[in-house]
């Protein structure tokens, strides 16, 4: 699995209320800004390395299945509108792939 990918769900789930998912429309848009941030950095967006990763984090399964399947959808080129941007999945991308790198 990508280490970018998982550090990058874990920061994920610290921001959410993974006990909802992405009811929450600003969870849902930080989660849309992420994948599509993973993507353009060319990270693969594997659903079932998602949702692993998700239920590691305390995600319900079904909240988890949502979140692989969003992943899935941006990481195979499908758009998505994020509808509350919070300029929030670029700079944790940066931020991610800086630690890292200093491993």
């Amino acid at each position: 699995m990508n280490p970018i990918l998982r550090k990058a769900i874990e920061a994920l789930s610290q921001v959410v209320n993974v006990s909802t998912g992405l009811a929450h429309p600003l969870d849902e848009s930080r989660a849309k800004e992420l994948f599509k941030a993973l993507h353009k950095q060319g990270v693969p967006l594997n659903p079932d390395d998602v949702y692993s990763v998700a239920v590691e984090n305390s995600w319900a399964e079904r909240h988890a299945k949502k979140l692989s399947e969003l992943a899935g959808k941006i990481g195979s080129g499908g758009r998505v509108q994020v509808k509350h941007p919070r300029e929030w999945g670029e700079p944790t991308v940066k931020k991610i792939i800086a630690e890292l790198n200093e491993i």
